[in-house]
């Protein structure tokens, strides 16, 4: 009981997340991106023992970056949707219903994200950001029926042998 009245919670603190990532104006939000790009390559290097030069390291720097920012997208809203996805499974909600609800609300926060971001210096909306998301989101629901599946069949798995244990 007490469970469904705080199960929107988890989806509320994304959905905050996700509005202060997109808050942070164009410089601020490549320059972190560029950081976590560059200590991946940083680490990259160390463990290979490959070594670009400065023209090199720039481009894969480049790459790198677009990829950590589109990743982060894919990732924010693969968390959103399962986050939703909990809420309304918490109040019976199951099935395709659930999958579509969630990816759909997930779809919708991404429009307005980026609707949102067109406010923001340097930054602006892109409907290529929004398809990026709701693939995230759906990603985010496989997952969460994969997650749901291995429960309930190792639920039933135990229940079974509880049950012939019974018996013998």
């Amino acid at each position: 009981m007490k469970l469904k009245k705080f199960s929107w919670i988890p989806a509320i603190i994304v959905m905050i997340i996700i509005f202060a990532f997109s808050s942070k104006p164009a410089d601020s939000s490549n320059e972190s991106s560029m950081t976590v790009a560059d200590h991946i390559l940083s680490a990259y290097e160390t463990t290979t023992q490959v070594q670009f030069d400065a023209k090199q390291r720039y481009q894969v720097l480049e790459t790198m970056n677009m990829i950590v920012r589109k990743g982060s997208h894919f990732c924010e809203y693969a968390l959103l949707a399962v986050t939703i996805a909990f809420h309304f499974f918490i109040h019976g909600l199951k099935g395709m219903r659930l999958l579509l609800l969630s990816v759909t609300l997930s779809a919708m926060y991404a429009a307005t994200d980026e609707y949102h971001q067109t406010f923001i210096p340097g930054r602006s909306g892109q409907f290529r950001d929004v398809m990026i998301d709701t693939s995230g989101a759906t990603a985010g629901m496989l997952f969460f029926f994969v997650v749901l599946m291995i429960y309930h069949s190792y639920r039933n798995r135990k229940y079974k042998k509880v049950k012939l244990n019974k018996f013998i």
